[in-house]
């Protein structure tokens, strides 16, 4: 893409950088950390060379669900979160994370292995029991308030002037209506994303521009739980 001209912001959604990238990586999520010294820089890259008055990226603004205070893992987030908020360029900006410690699927999971077991002629208390000691049931975790707090300030920043044009590491829908408004402002939105990762078709269609995030930039994105750049190697594991 052409560099972009004028200051710019970046707004990342932390855990659609993690799903999708995992995804495009053939990871899982619990695989990888993100590492937001590397997306600040890859974010700084797509603007001109520094300049004598700083850098045309102005600031990442970065979003993320929080654990409850009263959360078992919420200590161990809240240090991690503290350590994104130390890195230059970031601001953490924190929504909830809400979960679910019935899984959405329970219910019809085990009504077609019911249903299954029946056709086989086993008992279908039984095939679910063995079922369950092989295959663990883990909460469902979904971000709320994030992509209020993403469309609040990315109508602020356009209103404002700050900046010319918003880089948006997101693809959810809900984003369409705030991208319409700070486009009439006069600003410019880019959307960027992994390869092959969802983005909302009416965010794609809206945006001015479209970037894919390359694996090498990816990879140092999202670095291992042991802290190192995603590789090749890890990718085929």
């Amino acid at each position: 893409m052409e560099t972009l001209v004028g200051e710019y912001c970046g707004f990342v959604d932390a855990g659609y950088l993690v799903a999708a990238g995992a995804r495009a990586l053939s990871l899982r999520t619990n695989q990888v950390r993100p590492n937001a010294a590397a997306v600040v820089d890859w974010l700084a890259g797509l603007g001109p060379p520094a300049r004598a008055d700083g850098d045309a990226l102005l600031r990442t603004y970065w979003y993320d669900g929080a654990y409850d205070s009263t959360h078992s893992r919420h200590a161990s987030q809240k240090r991690f979160h503290d350590a994104i908020a130390l890195t230059s360029g970031i601001q953490v900006r924190l929504g909830h994370l809400a979960e679910r410690r019935s899984p959405r699927m329970r219910t019809p999971i085990r009504a077609a292995l019911r249903n299954t077991a029946v056709d086989l002629g086993i008992e279908p208390d039984e095939l679910v029991s063995t079922f369950e000691t092989h295959w663990e049931w883990r909460p469902e975790h979904s971000q709320k308030g994030v992509d209020t707090l993403l469309t609040l300030d990315l109508v602020r920043l356009g209103q404002s002037g700050a900046s010319e044009t918003a880089v948006l590491v997101t693809g959810g829908r809900d984003l369409a209506e705030a991208v319409r408004t700070v486009q009439d402002l006069g600003r410019r939105v880019v959307i960027a994303s992994p390869r092959r990762s969802p983005v909302a078709q009416e965010l794609h269609q809206l945006a001015d521009v479209v970037v894919t995030i390359g694996p090498d930039w990816l990879g140092a994105m999202l670095t291992t739980r042991a802290g190192q750049h995603v590789t090749s190697s890890h990718r085929a594991a």
